[in-house]
């Protein structure tokens, strides 16, 4: 029995009654942010068709922003407030650095970590927030700093030059009302997917501090909001790329490396010029497992090393029009993977690891991960 690091969709009944809970909640949500937030989803909508910002997109996924935006100011815009700019700017210059050499990326790693711990982790002020333009951009800059938030940094980008265009009061009031209604959805989040959260709280509070100085620590250190804000945000666009996925002939798997069954040396996973494909060398493996199931489909199963190789690897299908991907990772990852393979306009859908286990991140010896297959058929089906 795997004793979960962080969390465990097979608490309960089952992985697959974590599915129906989460679309219970996402439903639930999705209903009271629209009553809730709803005019300030038109207003941006309106605002990007007139100035021609962006290709319009459908507003569900903008109000996922508005959440995103809620969460994510109630976790950190008061930190973000006292981290100096010249600061962020270091971090973001060494992780954008970190992609173009790879070689380097040890040394940049260890570096980054020492630094962002020391910058980036400050004790926030007991007064309440000041918003303003200047502090929304010093939040998105902090996001950006820490590494973690790449995908949601665009989006909020975008939004960035509505609020300028709306002045400083509409901003305001945006933040306050988002806030407001982040405290609604992590309770309704507790309340309904509280349960696969079993170990979280514990990790924050035992564990946390031995990854001081490590370039994952804003990772790791995650909030259960944000556990719950990665399961909404990844069904909602699921719902959203469901049509266009159905469409597209082909199918293929990417898995994470993380599910392998040791010993991983005798793995036989072959490159086909894309990416490293399963070749179901044991029986006893879960990614074996997972592709013997798929190849009765005619679908591919992709290894991927690790999350960091993600951008990398999806370079090879943008625009694919002939493809589509199936994404399988932790919760923590999902969403910006999710938004990564749509801002590529890949066809795609997300299935959660059932636990998280890999030793970059959560496990010094690794535990092999595993997925609900019966979802993964669901979707390929």
């Amino acid at each position: 029995m795997v004793r979960p690091v962080t969390y465990d969709l097979s608490s309960g009944a089952g992985t697959r009654d974590f599915y129906g809970e989460l679309h219970r909640f996402t439903n639930e949500v999705r209903l009271a942010a629209s009553l809730q937030l709803g005019q300030c989803v038109d207003d941006y909508f309106s605002f990007v068709v007139n100035s021609k910002l962006e290709c319009p997109r459908l507003t569900d996924e903008y109000l996922v922003e508005v959440i995103i935006t809620g969460v994510l100011a109630k976790n950190y815009y008061a930190q973000a407030q006292k981290t100096s700019s010249v600061s962020t700017a270091v971090l973001a210059s060494l992780y954008s650095l970190r992609k173009q050499k790879q070689k380097w990326k040890p040394a940049i790693d260890k570096a980054r970590g020492i630094l962002s711990y020391l910058w980036l982790n400050k004790k926030p002020s007991v007064r309440p927030c000041c918003y303003s333009l200047k502090g929304f951009a010093k939040f998105l800059e902090w996001l950006r700093a820490t590494g973690e938030f790449n995908e949601e940094v665009t989006r909020l980008g975008q939004w960035a030059v509505f609020y300028r265009f709306k002045g400083k009061e509409y901003l305001t009031s945006l933040l306050e009302s988002a806030i407001v209604f982040a405290g609604y959805f992590e309770r309704k989040g507790e309340e309904r997917l509280g349960k696969y959260l079993c170990n979280v709280t514990h990790f924050l509070q035992n564990r946390l501090s031995t990854y001081r100085f490590k370039e994952d620590y804003f990772f790791v250190g995650r909030g259960r909001n944000e556990y719950f804000l990665n399961m909404f945000g990844a069904d909602i666009i699921n719902r959203c790329m469901e049509d266009s996925f159905k469409k597209v002939p082909n199918k293929a798997v990417l898995l994470p490396a993380c599910m392998r069954t040791p010993p991983t040396s005798g793995c036989l996973a072959k490159h086909d010029g894309k990416e490293m494909v399963c070749m179901q060398c044991n029986r006893n493996c879960n990614v074996g497992r997972v592709a013997t199931a798929m190849k009765k489909h005619k679908v591919k199963c992709y290894l991927i090393p690790h999350s960091s190789d993600f951008s990398r690897f999806l370079k090879n299908w943008e625009n694919n029009s002939d493809t589509a991907l199936v994404g399988v990772t932790c919760i923590l990852n999902l969403l910006t993977g999710g938004y990564e393979m749509k801002r590529l306009n890949i066809a795609s859908q997300c299935v959660f690891l059932d636990y998280c286990g890999c030793k970059k991140h959560w496990d010094n010896d690794g535990t092999p991960t595993t997925l609900n297959l019966q979802q993964l058929l669901d979707i390929i089906a």
